[in-house]
């Protein structure tokens, strides 16, 4: 038994060095993402659907591969699927607010159920199977918000300047915090996971400055409301990023050397994913 647990037992220098490389591929995944979707959403609507397209994409291969997601042919299927409805929701009806891309979520609750049910002689760890599609298809879903956020704001603004602002706080701050914790990952949240609040403070601090200077012109963002929205996106940012982090360390990749590569990407696209809706609910909510 001793043997075993020698051999099976990762040195210490292998985890800090996998962490630090998983750190430095999810920085660079969050400036390519990162200004894709902010330039795109200064381009236009219809270059913002394909940077979206193209991140859900991502968000997609980069979960079921690199959490080794149980039943991952169905649940490819269903974040396609999520992913297109969500994105023809957002753009054919985008008066409705959210209230699409919700219709879109709850149909997409009994699919998942028949996703189990086909899964046949191999449906094991069902109830982790599930919780694991669930969060893929709530990303995949909430995504699109983007588009929603682009639209409100349209009317008597340059392009997309308040959906690229948002866009900019999320993606800063994650780059940010991953710069930050290479250099001083401190305190810890936990010692075996490279994520310090450090970077959580610089997070902060970086949204609330590209939130000022990307919205201090525009009237519904005057008086600190910019940079108030963008530390607010900054800070969530920064705290999804940390449990981005956890979710990598307790779980494993899939068999092979690409999907041990494709789970850094989950660091920087679940939390613009997750927080997409987060900041089209703020800037409603905070405009005068």
């Amino acid at each position: 038994m001793a043997v075993v647990t020698e051999t099976t037992t990762a040195p210490d220098g292998d985890v800090v060095g996998d962490a630090d490389l998983g750190l430095v591929v999810t920085l660079a995944a969050g400036v390519v993402i990162g200004l894709g979707l902010v330039l795109s959403a200064r381009a236009g609507a219809a270059a913002l659907l394909v940077a979206v397209a193209v991140t859900q994409l991502l968000l997609a291969v980069s979960w079921v591969f690199g959490t080794a997601v149980p039943g991952r042919k169905g649940a490819l299927v269903l974040a396609a699927l999520a992913a297109g409805g969500a994105d023809v929701a957002a753009s054919v009806w985008p008066h409705g607010k959210l209230g699409p891309l919700l219709a879109v979520l709850g149909l997409a609750v009994p699919v998942m159920f028949v996703h189990q049910l086909t899964r046949g002689a191999a449906r094991v760890q069902v109830v982790s199977s599930m919780s694991a599609v669930a969060v893929l298809v709530f990303g995949e879903v909430a995504l699109p918000s983007v588009l929603q956020l682009r639209h409100e704001f349209a009317g008597g603004t340059p392009g997309g300047k308040v959906a690229a602002a948002a866009l900019a706080a999320i993606a800063g701050a994650l780059v940010v915090g991953c710069l930050v914790d290479l250099v001083l990952p401190a305190p810890r949240f936990d010692p075996a996971v490279p994520r310090g609040l450090l970077g959580l403070v610089a997070a902060t601090g970086l949204g609330a400055c590209l939130g000022y200077l990307m919205l201090r012109g525009h009237g519904d963002f005057a008086g600190g409301r910019a940079a108030f929205v963008g530390a607010a996106l900054g800070a969530l940012a920064g705290l999804m990023a940390v449990a981005a982090a956890f979710v990598l360390h307790s779980t494993t990749a899939a068999e092979g050397g690409v999907a041990r590569r494709l789970r850094p990407l989950l660091g920087a696209v679940l939390p613009v994913a997750v927080l997409a809706p987060v900041a089209f609910l703020l800037c409603l909510a905070i405009r005068s």
